[in-house]
């Protein structure tokens, strides 16, 4: 168990006496309610979007990334694909919604320019296994005053879902589920099969990613990042650490764009491997403000263009480098080279050096997620998730991108 209050917060981006007071006060009510111990990993991701897009979308996870295809579930109105790398990392559950009716992802996406073309389009939220979900409802729900989707059920199925309501801060949600054993399953109606055309597209998707020897360098999800307002940015963390287990690992103010980086971390297990690190990233000042001072706001345009919303999955990639180390080509810049040349698009060219730390780089936005897909490179056991010249140059990168119409 960490000792929250022993760990030094990194960063050099100021926050508020606000934020560190609640932000002590939150450690304790969860040790002394032992929700650190009731709240484990991330058993799995949900991202929706419509069917016509659910064949693509899968492909495009299957070779750009080590996770494989496992199987197909109906529960209720939505149907779900599983992606999994294994079984200690977090699944990705591609969702598609199966009813007629407008869900709540809709009136979301609805509110902005981008996101309402596709409307259904959308990163629902993290869930979380838990030991005692029936205890943890009653402190979140009876003392935290937090609001769920639906009520605790009396009597619920092994695997059952708690989806806390959106948050008016980022728009997504948690979940929570008692994990009945060590397999990892889920709660479903029936079964369901893709055709064999769509089986032989997946087949052929992880084969490439496979031949080009993709599978011995990609990791899975290492962290991944939600886009906010600068006036939700603190109360988003705070929100955050109030529903999980994951501490405030600390903060990066990214001057020349107008932004800052902001990461909470969970380390009960493998630090990124079972649990990735939650990042969350602000504009400094509003957009509206932006012409008394002259910066950039890529970070906030992508919101009022997009909405609330999760911007990227970063997967790691295994330190090392091809062939001779004096050329300098390492892990990174080899996956990087082999996917473009699978006609795989990024915003920019492999950004950073070992000697600073890490190599990353931004794809293009998925039209079928809308999300960005990172690569990161840790080099030397470098302990963070950015430098500040990485990430101001991600950022603008990303940022130029959301302007082209």
């Amino acid at each position: 168990m960490i000792d929250y209050f022993s760990v030094k917060i990194k960063g050099d981006k100021k926050n508020s006496d606000f934020f560190f007071e609640y932000l002590d006060e939150i450690y304790k009510f969860r040790k002394e309610n032992k929700i650190d111990l009731n709240i484990k990993n991330i058993h799995h991701f949900v991202v929706q979007t419509k069917s016509e897009f659910i064949v693509p979308l899968i492909c495009e996870w299957l070779m750009q990334s080590p996770y494989n295809y496992k199987f197909s579930f109906v529960h209720e109105s939505k149907r779900h694909h599983v992606l999994r790398f294994n079984d200690q990392s977090p699944d990705v559950l591609i969702q598609e919604n199966l009813s007629p009716e407008e869900d709540f992802i809709f009136f979301q996406n609805s509110l902005n320019p981008k996101s309402k073309i596709n409307p259904n389009i959308k990163f629902i939220g993290e869930v979380f296994e838990v030991t005692d979900l029936k205890k943890l409802d009653e402190v979140l729900t009876n003392t935290q005053k937090i609001k769920f989707q639906n009520p605790l059920p009396d009597k619920f199925y092994d695997d059952y879902i708690h989806w806390t309501n959106p948050s008016i801060y980022t728009h997504n949600c948690i979940g929570y589920k008692q994990r009945p054993n060590a397999q990892r399953t889920y709660l479903m109606d029936q079964e369901w099969n893709f055709d064999d055309e769509a089986r032989a597209r997946f087949k052929l998707s992880k084969d490439m990613f496979n031949n080009l020897s993709l599978n011995k360098y990609v990791l899975p999800i290492d962290h991944f990042a939600t886009r906010i307002y600068s006036h939700d940015r603190e109360l988003a963390i705070l929100e955050y650490l109030t529903l999980t287990n994951y501490w405030f690992w600390g903060a990066y103010n990214i001057g020349d764009q107008n932004s800052s980086t902001n990461v909470c971390r969970n380390l009960q297990g493998d630090p990124e491997g079972i649990s990735p690190a939650k990042v969350f990233t602000a504009n400094n000042t509003p957009a509206f403000l932006s012409y008394l001072d002259g910066l950039p706001c890529p970070t906030e345009n992508f919101v009022q263009l997009y909405g609330r919303r999760l911007h990227h999955f970063a997967l790691g990639v295994k330190d090392g480098f091809i062939g001779d180390e004096s050329k300098n080509y390492r892990n990174v810049d080899y996956v990087v080279d082999q996917l473009k040349n699978s006609h795989m698009q990024f915003l920019d060219h492999v950004i950073g050096s070992c000697q600073e730390g890490l190599k990353q780089i931004f794809s293009k936005k998925s039209p079928h997620s809308l999300l960005i897909t990172e690569y990161i490179q840790r080099c030397n056991e470098f302990d963070g998730f950015f430098t500040k010249e990485n990430v101001a140059a991600l950022t603008k990168a990303a940022g130029d991108d959301d302007l082209i119409t």
